[in-house]
């Protein structure tokens, strides 16, 4: 009897152990602040991957009000970088330095490059997520010293007007890096847009509410797996009918704008049917063919050409940097956009009706 008990027992850790080896593990560091720290952000993301069969095991560095230049001082996130175990490390940075244009350009900027090359040092393999947070719940002027005197953000008039100004702060990293975007305060002004009811602060404007963690936690879970987050675990605290709309504002927030946070469209989109193959043209920058289509910007003028090569069906979207759309137009032929002297990053969405394939692609007008 002891000999069959022995074995069940032997039998139930060897299975056990199989289980976890099949399960999808990835290592995070977060080096933030107390926008992190707030309900547990990054065990609530655990607990949504747990729900799927996979595991976030996850370290941070988060004390209250730190900024990237405090981490590249801190000898503890230091040691944590160094330690070269990380799959991903998320930066966030103090909540109100990305609005102010002097600690955007002078602070924010350069330190998280800084962060960013001890990161790839030590981590080579690991990809560096900037976490994009958002505007103070009614906006207002935002005015920090660090040591360098005093200096204020335009008064904000509301919520959205100062998340546009965070957003580019956040995607310009990215864009000067190799880093993706976790485009959270832009989930957070979609869900404003669909419920104006909605209460994502917590009681001093500022701090997320659990249900604004609770956003952010799945916004994170679409950017470390490529899955979108509807279906996945939410605790009793929201109810059934909220936690389906943060889980699907949050996955189309991210997967219907990939190209802006900076996500490789091999990392996401499937490109079996993405020919690459890039057209020497004079004068012509950029040109990539999608199948039958082809996206031409013209450096010399304000051209944007969007050519239909077999005549069917496509609906095509041009976005500016803060997700706004620029043009939207369903057609069959060859289409021409004019930018009226815009300069920026722009982004082309394309929709094949007939094959129901998805493509986007980043320009840039100087």
């Amino acid at each position: 009897m002891r000999k069959y008990l022995l074995l069940a027992v032997i039998l139930l850790i060897c299975k056990f152990s199989i289980s976890q080896e099949s399960q999808e593990e990835i290592n995070v560091l977060f080096l933030g602040n107390s926008y992190t720290f707030v309900n547990n952000l990054p065990e609530m993301i655990n607990e949504l991957a747990e729900g799927n069969g996979k595991i976030v095991k996850h370290e941070s560095v988060c004390p209250g009000g730190h900024t990237f230049f405090q981490h590249v001082a801190n000898p503890t996130s230091q040691a944590k970088i160094r330690e070269g175990k990380w799959d991903y490390v998320v930066l966030q940075e103090q909540s109100q330095l990305p609005s102010i244009d002097y600690y955007r350009h002078n602070s924010m900027r350069p330190n998280y490059q800084t962060l960013y090359d001890t990161i790839m040092h030590y981590n080579p393999e690991a990809k560096v997520v900037g976490y994009m947070t958002w505007g103070r719940q009614y906006g207002g002027q935002q005015c920090v010293n660090y040591g360098e005197g005093l200096y204020c953000s335009a008064d904000f008039v509301d919520f959205n007007h100062m998340q546009d100004t965070m957003s580019v702060a956040y995607c310009e990293n990215a864009y000067a890096t190799d880093s993706w975007v976790a485009p959270v305060g832009d989930a957070w002004k979609e869900a404003f847009a669909q419920d104006s009811s909605l209460v994502l602060h917590s009681s001093d404007e500022s701090h997320p509410n659990y249900e604004g963690s609770y956003l952010a936690a799945c916004v994170f879970y679409g950017v470390f797996f490529n899955e979108s987050p509807i279906g996945t675990y939410h605790s009793e605290s929201i109810s059934d009918d909220k936690a389906l709309f943060l889980q699907t504002v949050a996955s189309d927030v991210f997967f219907n704008n990939l190209e802006k946070w900076n996500i490789e469209i091999g990392t996401i989109i499937d490109t079996t049917n993405i020919d690459t193959t890039y057209i020497d043209t004079t004068n012509i920058v950029t040109p990539v063919r999608v199948k039958n289509y082809e996206i031409i910007s013209n450096p010399n003028d304000d051209s944007l050409i969007i050519k239909n090569n077999n005549k069917s069906s496509m609906t095509i979207k041009i976005f500016d940097l803060n997700g706004a759309i620029i043009f939207e137009r369903r057609s069959k032929d060859d289409e021409v956009f004019n930018l009226n002297n815009s300069k920026g990053v722009f982004i082309i969405q394309l929709f094949d009706e007939k094959n129901q394939n998805k493509f986007v692609e980043k320009i840039i007008k100087q």
